[in-house]
């Protein structure tokens, strides 16, 4: 049957006109939500995929880029989004948002929804694996890219592992010995998040300071209180309590913040908290967090960048110089309480 599959056959099920099918998928005149839900429905229900470049060469070539959110979406890919979508807007495209959970099922029928839209191409703030991207490739004409993609220039990876690594270092130099710190699981095996762990153990290595297991707590995905209170509490066991905690987001250290001072902890002087995104919440809280502040802008600009180098093939200009992770110490860190006495 699917070699007859066409939009004559797509009209017939849903119930309409060839010409109506065609405006939903060439987005050419307004349609109703019901009858366009109607014709969609069918399409994935077939597995119908019309030729986007078929429909570009006649001149419907769509001005639309993709993009996958997390159900779960946090203040930097909030801010990310912001201006992804400020740059998209400047080179002339809109963006089509989808959100889903993490499940890879989940991500492809996001991707069908879009290729049936005539998008080609999509980024995803999920990362894909190898070989997700592998069965991507081959069942869709979709290209999907993440933060790590190559085409996005971002060296994320070094970025992410270097700039932990000398915050945590920036901690040593301060006199704290014994430093704590709280990260995530990634479902991918080498992440940027599993990057900045890497960092963190790297220079606790290097400058000699204290090693143990307990000191350090994981995460799974989406950062729920409970599971942040169940980490921290594993990890601040007395007598032997950490001077300083490292935390893989700006988020979770202001969640871990509100539970040291609910429990009789000061904040620098028991304990010092220093995190990574730099989100602009970070500063107003009290006390206000020490961050790594990532080039947010600079990646937004790579990214639409690297989308438009997947459909043309021009290599856009960039500065690396603006890809720079700051640094930014607040009132949260501090010298060790026992090493002014």
């Amino acid at each position: 049957m699917a070699n007859n599959i066409d939009i004559k056959f797509i009209a017939e099920k849903s119930g309409c006109s060839i010409a109506t099918v065609s405006r939903v998928m060439n987005r050419s005149k307004p349609v109703s939500e019901k009858l366009q839900k109607k014709v969609i429905d069918t399409i994935k229900k077939y597995n119908y995929n019309p030729s986007v470049h078929a429909r570009y060469l006649a001149g419907k070539q769509s001005r639309l880029l993709g993009f996958i959110m997390t159900n779960y979406i946090n203040q930097y890919q909030l801010l990310l989004f912001r201006y992804l979508n400020e740059f998209a807007c400047r080179m002339g495209y809109g963006c089509i948002i989808r959100y889903c959970n993490s499940g890879f099922e989940e991500k492809l029928e996001v991707l069908r929804d879009l290729e049936i839209r005539g998008i080609e191409v999509c980024f995803s703030l999920f990362l894909v694996s190898r070989e997700e991207e592998a069965y991507i490739r081959e069942h869709f004409r979709i290209k999907v890219c993440h933060m790590q993609s190559p085409e996005m220039h971002l060296n994320i990876m070094g970025k992410n592992e270097s700039s932990v690594y000398e915050a945590v270092r920036y901690l040593a130099q301060l006199g704290h010995r014994r430093i704590g710190g709280i990260f995530c699981i990634d479902e991918v095996d080498d992440s940027f998040l599993i990057a900045r762990e890497r960092g963190f153990l790297r220079a606790v290595s290097q400058m000699g300071l204290e090693q143990e297991e307990a000191l350090i707590g994981r995460l799974h995905g989406e950062c729920e209180k409970s599971c942040v209170i169940s980490v921290i509490e594993k990890i601040f066991v007395p007598p032997k309590l950490p001077t300083a905690l490292f935390c893989y987001s700006d988020e979770v250290a202001i969640e871990v913040m509100s539970w040291l001072m609910k429990h009789g902890y000061r904040i620098p002087e028991d304990v010092s908290v220093l995190s990574f995104d730099g989100i602009p919440f970070a500063e107003r809280v009290t006390p206000s967090l020490s961050t790594i502040s990532q080039p947010v802008e600079y990646q937004a600009k790579c990214i639409i960048n690297g989308m438009l180098y997947l459909m043309d093939g021009i290599d856009r200009p960039r500065d690396e110089k603006e890809n720079q992770y700051v640094l930014q110490i607040r009132e949260s860190v501090g010298i060790p309480y026992n090493s002014k006495n």
